[in-house]
């Protein structure tokens, strides 16, 4: 036992280092004097912090992506839950085509998705205005984060029974909605949460659809991180530093909910409905 156990944890070990590398250098260069052909900076310094925190563009980038990431997470919470719970009480046909919509963005590029959503804008007078607002980036956002929530939401319902508590639940007198909100709910939080960081991750990260639908004139982080990077006068350990506080950001709010699911499994993948077999 003790010579399979030692290959298996250097595998893991070899792993994990390659998994911590990216984020140890990144970490590394955001406080960096001057790093030149060596294993280490020259100096550390946290000045890049706080000028890259202090800088207005930087500051309304940031928020912009914050403001997006939360507006796409509750748009795709609202599509998903009714339509979702209706299709294990009422409707499976409504499961099928929820989840082979949730397979396009897989299917397309984000770049031209991104391109199709705004040419499908531009082709009718009344939707000719949005063709370069926000409003259809944060549609852009729903269509590509829909999958990231619909999948450990419906896990959790298949998980929780969902048929089961509403048929309880009608005995009771209560409506659907009533029951959605009061019984479904609480009961699959953890599939939510889950869908919830996950949608934020992919919405507050995504670079394609905000460049291509609205330029430079709704700037979002990950555009001010490629403008920075393209610009010869740019802040290379401001990008560094904002990539490093992403990630802090995502990892706190992960830990989160972890804590807040109490050690229940995860279900990432479609759940399967046990209540329709006989």
């Amino acid at each position: 036992m003790t010579g399979r156990a030692v290959p298996r944890w250097t595998l893991l070990g070899l792993w994990g280092v390659f998994l911590a590398l990216p984020v140890v250098a990144t970490m590394l260069y955001s406080v960096a004097t001057v790093w030149r052909g060596q294993a280490l900076p020259d100096g550390f310094t946290l000045s890049w912090w706080t000028q890259t925190l202090r800088e207005p563009r930087v500051v309304e980038a940031l928020m912009r992506s914050t403001w997006l990431a939360a507006v796409t997470v509750l748009v795709v919470a609202a599509i998903v839950l009714p339509a979702l719970y209706w299709g294990y009480i009422r409707n499976p046909r409504i499961r099928v085509v929820m989840q082979l919509c949730a397979l396009l963005p897989f299917a397309l590029p984000f770049v031209v998705l991104a391109y199709g959503i705004k040419r499908l804008a531009g082709a009718s007078e009344l939707t000719q205005p949005w063709e370069a607002s926000p409003l259809l980036v944060v549609l852009g956002h729903v269509a590509l984060a829909f999958p990231f929530f619909l999948w450990p939401v419906d896990g959790a319902m298949a998980a929780a029974g969902v048929r089961q508590l509403s048929e309880a639940a009608e005995t009771s007198g209560a409506s659907p909605l009533s029951t959605l909100f009061r019984v479904v709910i609480p009961n699959i939080r953890t599939g939510i949460l889950t869908g919830a960081i996950l949608t934020f991750a992919t919405s507050f990260g995504e670079y394609s659809i905000a460049r291509v639908i609205t330029g430079s004139s709704f700037e979002t982080l990950p555009v001010w991180q490629v403008a920075a990077l393209q610009d010869t006068r740019g802040n290379p350990n401001g990008v560094a530093v904002m990539a490093m506080f992403t990630f802090l950001l995502l990892f706190v709010v992960s830990v989160l909910i972890a804590r807040t699911g109490r050690g229940e499994p995860l279900r990432l993948l479609p759940g399967i409905d046990h209540s329709n077999k006989r």
